[in-house]
């Protein structure tokens, strides 16, 4: 009996380890339609980037499908999920450094999500070691028509206007 106590406690306490481990998974897709996002570094709150992309009926959503893709040749992309977050890794070569990106999202993808992501530069770049960001997203609405997919739109710049903005009522 005593033997087996042991057994029983390092069972106990495995447990519910083995249930925090995150599996496999494919990348978050968006439901098609227009989508306001919001990306800050996450130490300035107070400079807030926002766009709106029209995420097309096809799930092309290189947005989130590769949130390392700003960076060049990126490998070893990979999607994993748990109880509670979705997570991103990849390591990614670009400015004669490596960066290794890791992203932790929370939300149903269909209609919000939030999530940070973190880039650790080795050697660091101009400076930088690690840079930390967090993005928000939120489905406003079916795309309006004429806009294009999987562009980002951003107010101001190619002719787009305030998208938040419903047609006029006559």
């Amino acid at each position: 009996m005593r033997a087996l106590l042991p057994l029983l406690l390092l069972s106990a306490v495995a447990s519910p380890l083995a249930h925090a481990t995150s599996a496999p998974a494919d990348a978050p897709v968006r439901m098609p339609g227009l989508w306001l996002m919001n990306t800050m570094p996450a130490s300035e709150a107070g400079k807030v980037s926002s766009f709106h992309i029209c995420v097309g009926k096809v799930a092309q959503d290189d947005v989130l499908g590769h949130p390392g893709s700003t960076l060049s040749n990126c490998r070893d992309q990979r999607w994993s999920k748990d109880a509670f977050y979705t997570y991103y890794q990849a390591v990614c070569d670009g400015s004669g450094s490596t960066a290794t990106v890791e992203g932790k999202f929370a939300g149903d993808f269909k209609y919000n999500f939030q999530g940070e992501i973190t880039t650790t530069f080795s050697p660091p770049v101009g400076g930088v070691a690690m840079a930390r960001s967090e993005i928000d997203g939120r489905r406003l609405a079916p795309c309006p028509g004429g806009l294009p997919e999987n562009k980002f739109l951003i107010q101001g710049q190619d002719g787009i206007g305030n998208l938040n903005l419903g047609a006029p009522a006559r």
